[in-house]
């Protein structure tokens, strides 16, 4: 297991996964099979550089938006011959945040083709998907 520091940041390299499941759009559960279990088995990543809309939300439009993405990425990932988490990192709340590749595709890219994501670097959330 190698890691560099980039921009401040540890970065712990890349691993293969195994899906399990997925709460919403940009959170997914896997299994880490080169990892010990106890950090390597059910471990819920947070999707780098993407945010989606929330399941819990008083807007019925973005609760729908969020279903549909939610329902996406499981389909995708559930089909997956392989499953890569890229430069895994600790995000601001010390959640594991990773870019998300399934056969070669990266899932951030997919989600916002079909706008179901907008780009988000830690911030203040800037899009409001009840309208």
């Amino acid at each position: 297991m190698s890691f560099s520091l980039i921009a401040g940041k540890i970065n712990y390299g890349n691993v293969k996964a195994y899906f399990i499941k997925n709460y919403d759009g940009d959170t997914i559960t896997v299994n880490i099979p080169d990892y010990p279990p106890i950090i390597g088995k059910k471990i819920s990543i947070r999707v780098n550089g993407i945010d989606t809309p929330e399941l819990r939300t008083k807007s019925s439009k973005e609760k729908q938006s969020a279903r549909t993405a939610k329902r996406l990425v499981n389909s995708l990932l559930k089909k997956a011959k392989e499953i890569e988490l890229k430069n895994i990192q600790r995000g601001k709340y010390f959640r594991i945040v990773a870019d998300v590749y399934y056969d070669g595709k990266n899932l951030a890219d997919i989600l916002m083709k079909n706008n179901l994501a907008v780009p988000y670097g830690g911030g203040t959330k800037t899009k409001d998907w009840s309208k």
